[in-house]
Parts: structure tokens; C-alpha cells; sequence
């Protein structure tokens, strides 16, 4: 798929392409993209995309593994009940681990499904110019369209490079 004509810059720090990124928005670029080497919240609230429903979909998953967890050991002690000391049958501290790993692991396969789902019906991205330099430390933004007033706001904006792309 080739990539259409852009402008490629790089920054060195997410408040610098937060700032470019909304130059570019407001100087009427629609198509903007990021390639950065990790999720930086200033970035994509720049870019105006949403919050990931990831969180919402893993809490419930982590308090169904905390019931099974307490299932798990409650119903086990109570199906074998082994009197020790005098101690109840049905204790919890002996059963904090047990329900803290059923927990993280219920939350964690949740976690994964859910990101499998969502990553086959979300929308497919459209292509970044390719380079392995934005999986280091820098942030690559790409804006799509007029290569002219792109790379002034870039340069504007403090990117370390500026770059014409495409075409």
C-alpha cells in the first residue's frame, strides 16, 4: 500500500508532539499519525481519541477470578474439611494467596481476550512511514496532506527533524 504524500517529523519529548500535534489539528490537518514507543496520555488526548475501554473490561474480570478464587478454596476446605489445631474449617488468611493468583489470572486472560476482540473489530490504521527510530526514544508524527503548512507547524511546533514523505 503506498503511502500518500506527508510531512515525517520527529520529537524528543510527548509535550513537544502534543504541542505539534495540535498546531497541525488546528491549522486544519485532519489526517495526523503517531508512532511512539510508548502510550503518552498528552499525545493521544492531542490527537483526540478516547481512553481505552481495556480497564472496564478487566476490573469485572479480576472480581469474577476474586469469587472463583473464594470459591475455589472455600469449597475445597468445606468438601474435605481437615480440623488442625482448631482452627475453622473456613479461614480466609490461608486462602489470600490462592484467590489473589486466581485474580490476577482470571484479570489477565480477560484482559487478552478482550484485546483480541477489540483489536479484530477496531478500525484498521492506515499506514506510518517506516523506521525503527521511533521505537527508541523518539516520536514520529506524520501529517497527511499539504506538505507546506505541515512542515511549518512541525518546525514550529520544535521537532528535531522534518521530513517530506510519500508521493
Amino acid at each position: 500500500m503506498p503511502l500518500e504524500p506527508g510531512v515525517l517529523a520527529s520529537f524528543a519529548d510527548p509535550a513537544s508532539a502534543a504541542r505539534a500535534i495540535r498546531a497541525l489539528r488546528q491549522g486544519g490537518v485532519e489526517d495526523v499519525r503517531v508512532a511512539m514507543p510508548a502510550h503518552y496520555p498528552a499525545v493521544m488526548e492531542a490527537l483526540g481519541r478516547p481512553r481505552s475501554l481495556l480497564g472496564w473490561v478487566t476490573f469485572p474480570g479480576a472480581i469474577l477470578g476474586l469469587l472463583c478464587g473464594l470459591g475455589l478454596t472455600i469449597g475445597t476446605s468445606l468438601a474435605w474439611p481437615l480440623v488442625t489445631g482448631g482452627k475453622p474449617i473456613v479461614s480466609l488468611p490461608p486462602f489470600v494467596i490462592v484467590t489473589f493468583e486466581v485474580t490476577v489470572l482470571v484479570g489477565a486472560v480477560t484482559n487478552l481476550v478482550a484485546l483480541f476482540v477489540g483489536s479484530a473489530l477496531g478500525e484498521r490504521r492506515r499506514a506510518f512511514p517506516r523506521g525503527s527510530r521511533f521505537t527508541g526514544e523518539l516520536i514520529g508524527v506524520f501529517a497527511a496532506g499539504e506538505p507546506e503548512a505541515a512542515e511549518r507547524l512541525l518546525r514550529e511546533a520544535g521537532a528535531r527533524e522534518v521530513t517530506r514523505v510519500g508521493g
